[in-house]
């Protein structure tokens, strides 16, 4: 039988054997045996099994397992119980060992196939000494099963908003476990109802817990379907009591629980916080350290820059690995030897890519277009007494503009884009500014090496008298994935790119 006729003969719910050859980007096992690819979750390649098709489109087919006839050498047992029904990890059925040479292949992958670069540079990845209990930050829908009156949280199904309830999550510390149950359980004590995304009542939408690993601390957010103007006017609603009470009793039972803070989100939709949040028992931060263990880092990178953040602030959620990532960043820049070192630090965040290379530099201008990150990088520079990072809130686009018109002179651009990547304008931005050095720290492989391409590529421009024009583009030397999610498909890269000499 021809490919072409065995594609055409597949239909939803038939049945067959195929045997898993690799993986997507997605994390989906894929198998080609009856034609186009089949996307499979929770499988290995190597796994021969016994599958379902449940979609079946022109180019592709989706199925899911009914029987492992054979398993992978590759496949592991799920540390967590509920792993088959639960959307939050992918890959707990895999050795350790193995999800690091899959996120490595689809870091290579991605840069062949999409960038057109040698998958030569990708170095070894980078993996996590704890690949267990390493979130230091996890955000929980809740429920009331039918007919009852208590209240589930955890993670929905994959593709789905169906929750499932978990009790143990073995990718957050055992502290973070216990502050979930204790919140449910004290929760239904107070009366205070889960909330209902069909018919927009309810109370309780999220349970946010931010933990810190230096301090052993816990930090607790409670989302609630609520609207006021402040936290004073928050006072006048009718939940006022129950949910102070609530918190009390939480700070009494949990020592480590330094504070429970309370975010206000009335609107319907996925958004899972809304634009109010205040403390209402205890303190409304937590501190985190990034400390590196390398003797030849900085003294102060050795000692750990301090992080003060809130239940809305951005941080890496793998705090260990943070910092191997932070380390792949300052190691290209230090290797310049530069004096007064100009660096720009494009999606800035709170600071932590800022704050960790300005031992490297003489000033560091720190980009990021949310208010509220940018009050945070401050407040986190003043704290670990950096006083050489100016925080400019913009677009990336608009603040490369305007330093290019303050006739400023960038030696360096760290740019950390969310998934989508850069927007073509940022590129051209970053393009203009000429620096001798771009490292890009990704977490999407894709947009990642649809962005090398772009700058590979480079520009013309003419110069100032329109006399010359100038070719700027870019060469990357080499890519370094990190794990930052073990168990999980994501795989994060630090990418270093030379400016070429004409």
């Amino acid at each position: 039988m021809s490919k072409t006729s065995r594609t055409h003969s597949l239909s939803k719910g038939q049945r067959h054997q195929v045997t898993v050859e690799s993986l997507a980007a997605g994390g989906e096992g894929v198998a080609k045996s009856l034609g186009p690819p089949i996307f499979i979750n929770r499988v290995v390649p190597g796994d021969v099994v016994e599958v379902e098709l449940f979609d079946v489109r022109k180019d592709f087919a989706k199925a899911k397992v009914t029987k492992i006839i054979k398993p992978s050498e590759h496949r592991a047992e799920p540390p967590c119980p509920v792993f088959k029904v639960c959307g939050g990890c992918q890959w707990q059925h895999m050795t350790y060992e193995y999800q690091l040479t899959a996120k490595e292949d689809i870091v290579k992958q991605a840069l062949k196939h999409i960038g057109k670069l040698d998958a030569e540079i990708v170095q070894p990845i980078i993996g996590a000494a704890e690949n267990l209990h390493y979130r230091n930050k996890a955000q929980f829908p809740v429920k009331h099963p039918q007919g009852s009156d208590r209240i589930l949280a955890g993670y929905y199904r994959q593709d789905s908003h169906e929750l499932v309830n978990i009790k143990h999550c073995p990718v957050q510390p055992e502290s973070m476990d216990h502050v979930l149950d204790l919140v449910k359980n004290i929760c239904e004590e107070h009366a205070i109802s889960a909330y209902d995304e069909r018919s927009h009542r309810g109370l309780l939408r999220h349970i946010n817990i931010r933990y810190s690993f230096e301090h052993g601390k816990s930090l607790l957010t409670l989302v609630l379907n609520a609207s006021a103007s402040s936290a004073d006017d928050f006072q006048n609603l009718k939940c006022y009591d129950a949910v102070v009470g609530a918190a009390e009793a939480l700070t009494d039972a949990i020592p480590d629980l330094i504070g429970v803070s309370i975010n206000l989100n009335n609107e319907r939709g996925n958004k899972i916080l809304g634009d109010l949040t205040f403390p209402i028992h205890g303190a409304d931060r937590i501190q985190e350290v990034l400390r590196t263990t390398r003797e030849d880092f900085p003294e102060k990178l050795k000692q750990g820059l301090k992080f003060d953040l809130s239940s809305s602030s951005f941080f890496q959620v793998n705090t260990h690995q943070a910092v191997k990532l932070l380390e792949q960043a300052y190691l290209p820049i230090a290797a310049l030897n530069k004096e007064n070192l100009q660096l720009v630090d494009a999606y800035a965040g709170v600071g932590a890519i800022s704050l960790w290379l300005a031992p490297l530099a003489g000033k560091v201008i720190a980009i990021e277009d949310h208010p509220a990150a940018v009050r945070d990088g401050r407040l986190n520079a003043e704290l670990n007494g950096i006083d050489n990072v100016e925080f400019r809130e913009g677009r990336v686009e608009e603040v490369l503009l305007d330093l290019r018109n303050e006739g400023v002179s960038v030696d360096v651009i760290v740019v950390d884009p969310p998934r989508k990547g850069m927007s073509p304008e940022a590129l051209e931005a970053l393009l203009w500014a000429e620096p001798e050095l771009i490292v890009y720290v990704s977490c999407n492989p894709a947009t990642l090496a649809r962005d090398l391409k772009l700058l590979e590529t480079g520009l013309t421009k003419s110069t100032e008298d329109g006399d010359k024009e100038v070719f700027v583009g870019y060469k990357t030397k080499q890519v370094q994935p990190v794990d930052l999610f073990p168990q999980t498909f994501h795989v994060e890269s630090v990418s270093v790119l030379e400016r070429l000499r004409q």
